[in-house]
């Protein structure tokens, strides 16, 4: 207990000498903003008050501003449900709708309200707030806990396959050639073989959809008569008061494949999984539209989350060309395909709940004006008590976790009555010493976190000029393409870009540095992600994860360095592995939280084979005494070793007789197994061997 006592101690006695008075702190806050109107319509939040009217109803004013100086104030009322927007005093906010009189309208009828707009939200993880808003926001906090699953593998498969067709053929035979090739790639193989999977498991698995897909484009690609295609139904709201909604869907291609949009407008991002240009027959008239492709591997339930996964599509889909007013939804493994119209009330409520969620998202922590109070996590959103929704949540345990660390869950007044044996019976295996620590350092990487977000999210991308950016030496703008896109392979491409005009700037872009690249335009941000492969006087080459080369070439792009936030995705995820109900974490959480001590091995030659001492002995004699003691040390580890040296003292030269040892073992012992067959075989890697860990310091 003392040493998490004394570490949240200093914690926070850091983080009080930093405090400021709120009001110094609001003024900190308006000198670093950008603000304006126009197509983004950044506003700042002055102030906020609850009106009620003499019919009774309620309405929200915002006193706001779009100038730096405060100088010119404005006013924004919200009605019916945007009343219940948790907008504060110092948000920042992205208005959609008419201004008259200095005075904005936000009701169920026209207009929205985007809050922390520079916060993109998934449009999957708005989705999957609908049953549950706490699972969308433990799903965004600890993203890295759910390890790939052979469904999902074979979900990433398809998906594939399909993407590859539709740019292609469909015919049976070209679809079996695909799905083999797509089996067979390096990716692909690891994930088999972490899992335990062969090639002909999954390609069996694979082969089973095929036959939909060939039904699907049948139906609606390629119809010598658009009678040809099934009838369907779908309204958009360009139709005006026209009742008719049967109508024919014709496919004619697909423009992008995996299209990845920012909307700073709207506050999301995505990835879209085919974008097509259909023809929509109804009777003797025709519109083209262009629209989102959604596909689904799992069962054909036509839902609420997948149909809203697709509105919030068409409203990405407004940043790169006109409304699609509907999206399609393509089930792959039976290829039924429904229409989706994307109606106001619909993208109305979605962006209400992506408001709620970006609220929750902002506010991890209160941290107190005074310093005199502890700073703490907020509760998340509340818990629901749907038993069905709770037993396939892929976030239980982590949320059975932070209800009883963090929000103190542990009796019928503090929580639901139907949720508290879920999460007694989640945690049971947790000392209170395992729930403090919990708390503890989730606090911490979300301050640290916070304190990164607020000065590197990427915003600077759809924020500021490229020529304003390149000051900072971590932009480069007026790019233009040339030569041919080289495909390294498949999600790997390597493009040369040039300055228009002039030579590259002063930078600190250097080989290796994970880039952003977007066009110079507002509607074409975060094309594609990369890194720099080489950089000169005259040119830049860079691989990218898309191929560039169907945008004209007159297109303008600029380079951004990606700014590496505080990952804690990472260690967030460790620390929810950590709390664990297994074997691997309870020995973990013995180590690492209730202290106890490592054990060692007493005698060396008890784990080396005879074979391997005269090779282990001759890679000692090139250490010093401190070095082999080290190692020798590590060699006899059960659980970790801890090597602590100045700079100087050899402690790479220690690490690197120590792999050597290890891989001289690994091949040793590996030359002696049976050969196996690929399904048998589990992945063995030299530390598959040597379990023990060393910390260098």
């Amino acid at each position: 207990m003392e040493p998490l006592e004394d570490l949240e101690l200093l914690m926070e006695e850091t983080f009080a000498e930093e405090a400021e008075p709120p009001a110094e702190l609001f003024q900190k806050v308006d000198a670093t903003i950008v603000l304006g109107r126009g197509v983004d319509n950044r506003y700042l939040v002055l102030a906020v008050s609850a009106v009620q009217k003499e019919d009774g109803s309620h309405e929200k004013h915002l006193v706001i501003t779009a100038s730096q100086s405060r100088a010119c104030k404005e006013l924004c009322i919200l009605r019916n449900g945007w009343c219940s927007v948790p907008v504060e005093p110092g948000d920042i906010i992205h208005l959609e709708g008419d201004c008259t009189s200095d005075t904005w309208i936000i009701d169920e009828d026209s207009g929205y309200l985007i809050l922390y707009p520079d916060m993109l939200i998934s449009g999957t993880s708005i989705a999957s707030s609908i049953r549950c808003l706490r699972r969308a926001v433990l799903s965004e906090t600890f993203r890295s806990s759910d390890p790939v699953t052979r469904q999902m593998l074979i979900g990433t498969v398809l998906h594939e396959v399909f993407q590859k067709a539709i740019s292609d053929s469909f015919d049976p035979e070209k679809l079996q050639e695909l799905a083999l090739q797509t089996v067979q790639e390096i990716r692909h193989l690891k994930e088999m073989y972490r899992l335990n999977l062969n090639q002909d498991e999954v390609k069996q698995d694979v082969e089973e959809y095929l036959p939909s897909f060939s039904k699907w484009a049948g139906d609606f690609m390629h119809k010598h008569s658009p009678a040809d295609s099934p009838q369907m139904q779908l309204s958009l709201p360009s139709d005006g008061g026209n009742n008719n909604a049967a109508c024919n869907i014709e496919v004619i291609k697909a423009l992008d494949i995996e299209e990845s949009i920012w909307s700073p407008r709207f506050g999301l991002k995505g990835k879209i999984d085919v974008t097509v240009g259909v023809k929509i027959h109804r009777g003797c008239r025709t519109k083209y539209k262009v629209m989102p492709l959604e596909l689904k591997t799992g069962k054909e339930s036509n839902s609420i989350e997948h149909r809203s996964q697709l509105v919030l599509y068409t409203l990405l889909s407004q940043e790169r060309r006109a409304d699609p007013e509907a999206g399609l939804l393509l089930y792959l493994r039976t290829g039924r395909m429904y229409p989706v119209p994307a109606r106001r009330l619909d993208k109305r409520e979605l962006l209400k709940l992506r408001n709620q969620m970006a609220f929750s998202l902002f506010h991890r922590i209160s941290k107190p004006a005074t310093g005199k109070e502890k700073t703490e996590l907020n509760p998340l959103p509340q818990v629901i008590e749907e038993q069905q929704t709770c037993k396939y949540c892929s976030q239980a345990g982590n949320c059975a976790l932070y209800s009883r660390a963090v929000e103190q869950h542990t009796d019928d007044r503090s929580a639901a009555r139907g949720t508290l044996p879920r999460i007694k019976e989640e945690t049971q295996h947790l000392k209170a010493t395992h729930l403090e620590y919990f708390s503890l350092w989730c606090l911490m990487l979300t301050l640290e976190s916070k304190s990164k977000d607020n000065k590197k999210n990427n915003q600077n991308i759809w924020l500021m000029p490229s020529s304003e950016m390149e000051r900072s030496g971590n932009c480069i703008g007026n790019l233009i393409r040339t030569e041919h896109v080289k495909t390294v392979c498949d999600g790997e491409y390597l493009h040369n870009f040039q300055r228009r005009n002039g030579a590259m700037p002063v930078t600190n872009l250097m080989a290796g540095d994970r880039i952003i690249l977007s066009g110079e335009e507002r509607t074409l941000f975060a094309l594609s992600r990369g890194y720099v492969r080489e950089i000169n006087v005259t040119t830049i080459t860079c691989l990218l994860d898309r191929n560039l080369s169907v945008l004209p070439e007159s297109t303008l792009f600029r380079l951004d360095q990606e700014e590496k936030n505080c990952d804690i995705d990472t260690p967030l995820g460790n620390l929810s592995k950590l709390m664990k109900n297994t074997d691997a974490s309870q020995k973990l959480r013995d180590l690492i939280i209730d202290f106890r001590e490592p054990q060692f091995i007493p005698y060396l030659s008890s784990i080396l084979p005879h074979d391997a001492k005269d090779t282990v002995a001759s890679i000692l004699k090139g250490l010093n005494k401190p070095q082999r003691q080290a190692m020798k040390k590590v060699l006899l580890s059960k659980d970790y070793t801890l090597i602590v040296g100045m700079p100087g003292t050899g402690k790479t030269t220690t690490i690197c007789a120590l792999v050597s040892s290890l891989l001289r073992r690994y091949i040793q012992i590996s030359r002696n197994l049976p050969r196996r067959k690929f399904a048998d075989r589990r992945p063995l890697s030299p530390w598959h061997f040597w379990k023990n860990s060393t910390i260098v310091t």
